[in-house]
């Protein structure tokens, strides 16, 4: 019994020292509100992992992405909304409208989700 609960306990431990934390995820959030605001899409998409890189081609990313930016204005302030099937969901405040983004981590850090849907 002893060793059953010893085996439960470190799988436990495991997982939560291979998951990513709430830090992490701001300072990605706040890193990708700034490389939106700046243009630097390429930047954005260099933290996609390689599995979402051949999902989603640059020129197509870049397209939408400014896209956003010229018609909704620049991000004016992030929130995060709540932890959903996807990934950490979180309210972007444009100038001209709210959008959501679900973005999810790897444990190397790269992004496996990026999505921006309307509010």
């Amino acid at each position: 019994m002893k060793k059953m609960i010893c085996i439960i306990l470190l799988l436990c431990f495991s997982q939560v020292s291979f998951s990513q934390t709430d830090a992490d995820y701001e300072k990605l959030v706040e890193k990708v509100t700034n490389l939106i605001n700046t243009k630097d899409v390429k930047s954005i998409y260099n933290l996609f992992s390689e599995t979402l890189k051949k999902e989603n081609s640059l020129e197509n990313f870049e397209k939408s992405i400014l896209a956003y930016q010229k018609e909704l204005g620049k991000i004016t302030s992030t929130e995060f909304w709540m932890e959903g099937e996807l990934g950490n969901c979180y309210l972007l405040e444009f100038e001209q409208a709210s959008m959501v983004l679900i973005i999810k981590l790897l444990p190397d850090n790269k992004i496996s989700v990026f999505n921006i849907e309307e509010y």
